[in-house]
């Protein structure tokens, strides 16, 4: 993910269907999660992998406030916003957050897709599209153990009439922004 996001793009389009935040987290949610009691690959990460992990997210934001930063389009699915991660005050920070970047950065555009859509594209799992200044776009996949980047142009093409599908399902912007904070008051 690393080369993806931190070569220059002049846009990256991201869903995001599960309780992972993405482009745009705080720390307290990744620190929150114990290794100890998740299951999955997460129980095996020591305090210090996580620690690293959290500072490499964190580092990645960076592409959002720099000189040219890319047009960064991220839908998100509602139940990211209501499922407990780290508790009350992690998840209403976080959600804060997500308004206060999505109203103050120009080039960060949010979709939230309600949960009275049911089943759509999105739920397939997260990807980015990454679109260079110059080139073809690249997908990115983030798994459990390692991302996969694919340049194929068929699937390229596939992922991107998913994207379309995905966004056509999510709220505008400033109706999402308007829903992520109206949530983040039932974490008080």
């Amino acid at each position: 993910m690393d080369m993806v996001v931190s070569s220059p793009r002049r846009r990256l389009d991201g869903s995001l269907t599960s309780g992972r935040r993405g482009r745009c987290p705080t720390a307290d949610p990744r620190r929150a999660v114990d290794p100890r009691r998740v299951p999955g690959p997460h129980r095996l990460l020591s305090a210090e992998e996580i620690e690293q992990q959290v500072t490499a997210r964190l580092d990645r934001q960076e592409i959002l406030t720099r000189d040219k930063p890319p047009l960064l389009t991220a839908v998100v699915d509602e139940s990211v916003l209501r499922r407990p991660i780290g508790g009350p005050v992690v998840m209403r920070e976080q959600l804060l957050h997500l308004v206060k970047v999505g109203t103050t950065l120009s080039r960060v555009r949010i979709h939230v897709v309600p949960l009275s859509v049911g089943a759509y594209a999105g739920l397939d799992g997260p990807f980015v599209i990454a679109t260079p200044p110059v080139g073809e776009p690249v997908v990115y996949f983030e798994g459990h153990f390692h991302g996969q980047m694919v340049d194929r142009a068929d699937y390229v093409n596939h992922m991107i009439e998913v994207w379309e599908s995905i966004r056509g399902e999510a709220l505008p912007h400033q109706q999402s922004i308007e829903l992520i904070a109206e949530v983040a008051e039932t974490w008080s």
